[in-house]
């Protein structure tokens, strides 16, 4: 009954917020917009395996957990209490934390929970991951892989479930290249769609030399690598105000973003698909400087011969930036073909109503919303092409 009304509530919540949002700027045909946004034909919470529509409507960014993960991680002693070392949650979040794990418990551990979410908010099909608690990157190498053997085999476990609903996504030990590469091939024997890894490991920027045969066999394999921070490294400045969350972690996106096109992996790798977090955290919408440092100075073009933003463009942002303003810039930048929905479900900051947050984005093309809302994670994430039924856009509006 509880799960019921919170669904109920929720799906209300949406239909209000996003009326709103979905009126017809001039120049977008009213019905366009309004075939984005109708929910999927099923009745929320339904159990039976779900017929998918020609074009799904793909959360990109949602997360799990696997117990069994968290209770290897809490078993690793970390030594010292350096950058990367150090507990960045104050007790002020610690609470804040334990009381939505206590409210999106069953959200986090099974998969029909989910469901009633899904269907209120008009997803039809979740891509999921479980964040890696940052000790199990300072563990050592054996324990740091079989952590990750764990959660890539509870996650595979998890979409088998329902897997007309769900996507997942793998993690490696990338704190020893040579296991991570086994890893990867792991991942791919299971069907995860992708890899997910931090914004650095153990402070070392991903970009490194080090961890140049980790990007290369990802683009041999073709697997999309999503970067998700958790944390900031050096916060002794952020510990207020959820400050090491909402600043440090887009910075951290920026770093690894910054990494990636100055130590020329971007080049080497013309394969290699990198998924950012949280729209890519501040490096999108703040381009001018380095652009202009790298004509003035020697430094930036020490590996690349384009100014950084021309890299914008090889990198796919998923949606969850929360403010519409934001995205016309980021499609400036990158491209509508490089964006997907996400929200960031099921706690936290999460983006209750995904499909009115870009149904309702003004001046975007609806071809454009639908790249957004569907056909671009179908195609990063090797999910096939429905021959048809509903969903998507009219035959008049392609």
């Amino acid at each position: 009954m509880q799960k019921a009304h919170m669904a109920e509530g929720l799906s209300h919540w949406i239909g209000r917020r996003r009326d709103a949002r979905l009126r017809p700027v001039a120049g977008e045909q009213e019905i366009g917009v309004a075939a984005l946004s109708q929910p999927s034909p099923e009745r929320p919470g339904e159990s039976a395996p779900r017929q998918q529509s020609r074009h799904p409507r793909i959360d990109a960014h949602c997360h799990i957990v696997i117990p069994e993960v968290l209770e290897m991680t809490r078993a690793v002693k970390l030594r010292g209490s350096g950058p990367g070392k150090r507990d960045w949650i104050p007790e002020e979040s610690r609470r804040a934390h334990r009381e939505q794990a206590d409210q999106t418990e069953e959200k986090l551990l099974h998969p029909e929970a989910r469901l009633p979410d899904m269907d209120a908010m008009g997803i039809d099909i979740q891509v999921v991951s479980m964040n890696l608690p940052t000790p199990a990157y300072w563990a050592a190498a054996a324990v740091g892989q079989r952590i990750a053997r764990a959660c890539n085999e509870g996650v595979a476990a998890f979409v088998r479930r329902r897997p007309d609903r769900f996507l997942g996504i793998g993690v490696v030990p990338l704190q020893d290249v040579r296991l991570a590469l086994r890893e990867l091939d792991h991942i791919a024997g299971l069907d995860l769609r992708g890899v997910q890894i931090p914004s650095n490991v153990r402070n070392r920027e991903v970009g490194e030399a080090a961890f140049r045969p980790f990007w290369a066999r990802a683009a041999e394999l073709g697997l999309p690598v999503i970067i998700h921070p958790r944390g900031f490294t050096h916060d002794d400045r952020l510990h207020k105000f959820f400050l090491w969350n909402t600043i440090g972690q887009p910075l951290e996106e920026a770093l690894a973003m910054a990494s990636l096109i100055h130590e020329g992996v971007l080049d080497a790798y013309p394969d290699l698909r990198v998924v950012m977090s949280h729209g890519g955290g501040y490096l999108p919408y703040y381009s001018g400087r380095g652009d202009r440092a790298f004509h003035s100075r020697p430094e930036p073009k020490r590996n690349i011969a384009k100014p950084p933003s021309a890299y914008f463009p090889r990198f796919y942002y998923d949606s969850v930036v929360f403010d519409p303003d934001m995205m016309p810039r980021l499609i400036r930048q990158a491209g509508a073909d490089r964006i997907v929905m996400g929200t960031d479900y099921p706690r936290g900051e999460v983006e209750e109503d995904p499909v009115g947050f870009i149904g309702g984005l003004a001046g975007v093309s609806a071809a454009d919303k639908l790249r957004m809302m569907s056909t671009n994670a179908q195609a990063l994430f090797g999910l096939p092409a429905q021959a048809g039924g509903p969903g998507g856009l009219p035959d008049q509006e392609r």
